[in-house]
C-alpha cells in the first residue's frame, strides 16, 4: 500500500493526480475519470516531464484502471514524443496497470504494433515498460 507519507499529489487536473514517489525515485500518475481528452493528456504529461527532471525520476507509474476509452493518437504521442524525451533524462523504467477490460489490454497491444510499423525506427529499447496489477506490486519492483 502506498503510504501517503512517503509520497505526495504534486499535480492534478479533472483527469489525472501526480504523485511524487521520492524514495523509490518515482513518478505516479493515477487517472481519474473514464477518458482523458488528447490536449489534458497532453499537458499534464509535459507538467509530469518537469517534475521527472527536476525529481530525477527514474521509474514511473502510469494507473490507468479508471480508463474506459482508449485512445491511439494519445498512447502514439506518450511513447514517440514523452518517453523519448524522459528516457534521455534518465526515466526509462516505466509501470503501466490497464483496466480489467480484456478488449483494452488488446487495444494496447494493437497500439503498439500500429506504432511500431508507423515509427520504425524507434527505439522501443531505450526504455522498459512492466504491467502490473497495482501500484503496491509496481513499488515492489523498484
Amino acid at each position: 500500500m502506498i503510504n501517503q507519507s512517503e509520497n505526495e499529489i504534486i499535480w492534478s487536473n479533472d483527469f489525472l493526480k501526480l504523485h511524487n514517489i521520492p524514495n523509490k525515485s518515482c513518478g505516479l500518475f493515477v487517472a481519474t475519470k473514464e477518458y482523458i481528452p488528447i490536449e489534458s493528456f497532453k499537458n499534464a504529461f509535459e507538467k509530469a516531464a518537469v517534475f521527472a527532471k527536476q525529481n530525477n525520476w527514474q521509474n514511473f507509474i502510469f494507473d490507468k484502471r479508471n480508463l474506459t476509452v482508449f485512445h491511439q493518437p494519445s498512447m502514439e504521442w506518450y511513447y514517440t514524443t514523452w518517453k523519448k524525451e524522459l528516457a534521455s533524462s534518465g526515466l526509462t523504467r516505466h509501470f503501466k496497470i490497464l483496466p480489467k477490460e480484456n478488449w483494452f489490454k488488446a487495444s494496447v497491444e494493437a497500439g503498439k504494433d500500429e506504432i511500431k510499423s508507423k515509427y520504425p525506427n524507434f527505439n522501443f529499447d531505450a526504455f522498459e515498460v512492466k504491467y502490473v496489477d497495482n501500484v503496491d506490486e509496481a513499488l515492489s519492483q523498484i
